[in-house]
């Protein structure tokens, strides 16, 4: 009898493993990887925006050259620059924040950046295009300033 109970004890305890294992091998774990230059990504930041580029894609372009009557008339406003200033985004990012914060900066011909965001909620249409979305900071930044 004590036999019978020891197998029966035997077998449902090598289900049990076999079951949490998922019948599965499991994986080397001394494996090394070959990384010589383990590239120091930053640390996302919630509601933080991503690293500024200077590769803008065409989608962020053309919501650029949407705006881009609104931004250079508050241009003029708020950094006085002249009718014949050539507009175009030198640096680009993006935030989400309630929608995107599309961000960019651009070079003015005193050698330094102004600050544009242009804020989109996708899921609205009538909110595309409005001056109330277009936002420029008074201040402006050197062009090698890294807490931008």
């Amino acid at each position: 009898m004590q036999l019978h109970i020891f197998l029966i004890l035997f077998c449902i305890i090598t289900i049990f493993f076999i079951e949490l294992n998922n019948g599965a091998s499991t994986k080397n774990t001394t494996s090394k990887k070959n990384e010589k230059n383990p590239s120091k990504a930053k640390p996302l930041i919630l509601g933080g925006h991503t690293s500024w580029t200077t590769k803008i894609k065409p989608k962020h372009k053309k919501i650029f050259n949407d705006y881009k009557n609104i931004i250079f008339k508050k241009l003029r406003e708020i950094h006085k620059i002249s009718n014949t200033f050539d507009l175009k985004p030198d640096k680009f990012s993006t935030q989400i924040v309630g929608g995107i914060n599309y961000l960019y900066l651009i070079k003015l011909p005193i050698n330094k950046y102004a600050f544009v965001s242009i804020h989109h909620r996708i899921w609205r249409k009538d909110h595309y295009g409005k001056e109330e979305n277009v936002h420029i900071r008074p201040q402006t930044y050197e062009l090698n300033d890294k807490n931008i």
